[in-house]
């Protein structure tokens, strides 16, 4: 069932309110902005009950929002780290920008030319933000010009693993009936932006990939999230083995409203997936 609506400050909104009030003193602001730019590399084993392709390594990044200059940085470092693990799929689950203007879909290409020299597949999806952009002709024709494959609501084999790519789940352009229909490999893939629509994925699919969340992006001590967009209310960062249908959530790369994250490193996730 879609997660219905319910009354809650946007994250931009709430990020604007904590660095202008209780979050707002110099000491977490400066922890926040070094954080930002801390990018870590986590290494995950995931055991999955459907699942045949042992061994199979998938980096992960999301959340690229390459809306300045700097953000186009962070954004290359994730993915000349993503491309040095030598996985066998890179995937990310979208918002890949902001803004759609023709300088920000520029950083979009910049932040992508990378890939080419990436020795494997790259997969993505689009999310909320690229739709917010209200260009999503611009941005899809500028992914499309690079290496990267974008799937929209359709799947591709990749060394005997099905990758699907579902289109954004907040935007309406969501379809998942077709990974359903019994024609697809036991190892099945799904990349959909917004972690909580795991409950409209059908239960043959393996493993959901999904970012969003930002893993909160400005969290307590310990990663506790004070505050996750619609979409990521249920899951937030991390693996849920136990949701409809295994789900691993990444807490990307950028940012969205000031580029602040306090106890919420950005990340690239390297999955290595095998059988239960």
């Amino acid at each position: 069932m879609t997660p219905k609506p319910r009354l809650q400050t946007t994250r931009r909104d709430f990020v604007k309110w904590m660095s202008a009030g209780a979050v707002a003193s110099l000491a977490p602001i400066s922890l926040g902005s070094y954080s930002t730019g801390c990018l870590t590399l986590e290494k995950a084993e995931l055991r999955l009950p459907k699942w045949d392709a042992d061994g199979f390594r998938v980096a992960l990044l999301a959340d690229l929002h390459t809306n300045t200059p700097a953000e186009v940085m962070y954004a290359i470092n994730a993915v000349k780290l993503a491309i040095e693990q030598k996985p066998d799929l890179i995937a990310i689950p979208g918002d890949f920008v902001n803004v759609s203007e023709p300088r920000h879909l520029g950083f979009v290409r910049q932040a992508l030319e990378p890939f080419n020299d990436a020795p494997c597949p790259v997969i993505a999806t689009l999310g909320n933000h690229d739709y917010d952009c209200r260009n999503i002709n611009g941005i899809v024709s500028t992914i499309r010009s690079t290496k990267v494959v974008l799937l929209q609501n359709k799947a591709v084999e990749v060394n005997g693993v099905t990758v699907a790519g579902i289109d954004d789940a907040i935007a309406h352009k969501h379809q998942t009936e077709f990974l359903a229909d019994g024609s697809f490999s036991k190892s099945l893939l799904a990349l959909l932006h917004e972690p909580d629509f795991v409950d409209v994925m059908p239960t043959n699919v393996s493993l959901q990939l999904s970012g969003h969340s930002h893993g909160g992006q400005i969290c307590l001590p310990g990663g506790r999230p004070l505050h996750t967009p619609y979409g990521a209310w249920n899951y937030f960062a991390g693996y849920y083995p136990n949701a409809k249908v295994p789900l691993y959530v990444t807490r990307g790369v950028g940012t969205v409203g000031p580029r602040i994250r306090l106890f919420c490193l950005p990340e690239v996730n390297i999955l290595t997936l095998r059988g239960a």
